[in-house]
């Protein structure tokens, strides 16, 4: 590189620093001719230079990229993290639980498409852990219960879930989302904690064959940006219906948040 193209090169780039950093209010760029070369001092940064045959050839310094970020892209994917708790309906003849204290933690990967900016099918992976909190309900499970005064009861649940979403764009920033799932349960426990003699007690009970490890139901709710409200109504019972006749409550409501 000579001395001529290194001193332009070195005076583009500076002159591009000093261009990018002006207002950009200004209506008509700037132009400095150098010999046969024009320098054009508004972003992008453009360099003319008229060669002997009459052609002009064009270098553009430092264009600012267009960002290929549709409005509604066709593809996207979310992350998301929610939680939930349990609704006992009246009348409802499932074991009693202590609704305030039953809950469920939401944590699950979405991959959707949208054919149209009204419209987007998708499908997620969902890691859930349900938690409920029991009234009296050992004695169902266990025909021996464990020793002392029983104090507190939960059963509990990790399941692994999959379905379909479906989203209805019904004003700018929300949406009508209902999905259909279905999850296993990979880890089932009834949990009572018990005092003998001033000491706590743990016990844990496990018997898959009193356990239904597969579920499903149906989860409707409102969007509005990454923030959803919704219902959540399980269809199948989480008991083995064919050895325990009660179950817990359906019925959940909560709340998810896009990352």
């Amino acid at each position: 590189m000579n001395i001529h193209k290194a001193t332009l090169l070195l005076t583009v780039i500076t002159l591009s620093i000093a261009s990018s950093a002006q207002n950009n209010t200004q209506t008509e760029p700037t132009r400095i001719r150098i010999g046969e070369t024009i320098l054009t001092l508004q972003p992008p940064l453009r360099v003319h230079s008229a060669a002997r045959d009459s052609l002009e050839s064009t270098i553009t310094l430092f264009a600012p990229k267009m960002s290929s970020n549709r409005a509604y892209p066709r593809y996207f994917e979310e992350l998301y993290i929610g939680f939930g708790f349990a609704v006992p309906l009246r009348g409802d003849t499932r074991m009693p639980i202590r609704s305030g204290n039953s809950f469920h933690l939401d944590i699950g990967y979405r991959y959707m498409y949208r054919p149209s900016k009204y419209y987007a099918i998708g499908t997620f992976l969902q890691y859930t852990c349900y938690s409920y909190r029991m009234k009296d309900n050992a004695s169902t499970f266990m025909e021996t219960l464990p020793e002392g005064d029983i104090y507190k009861e939960c059963f509990r649940t990790d399941n692994i879930g999959t379905g379909i979403i479906q989203r209805l764009r019904i004003l700018r920033h929300t949406q009508l989302e209902v999905i259909a799932y279905g999850d296993w349960a990979y880890s089932k426990r009834y949990v009572i904690k018990s005092r003998v003699n001033h000491h706590k007690d743990k016990t844990k009970y496990r018997d898959d064959t009193k356990f239904n490890p597969f579920g499903a139901g149906v989860q409707a709710g409102i969007r509005f940006r990454g923030t959803t409200l919704y219902a959540r109504y399980r269809l199948t019972n989480f008991f083995n219906p064919d050895y325990i006749t009660p179950e817990v409550t359906r019925l959940s409501i909560g709340i998810n948040f896009a990352l």
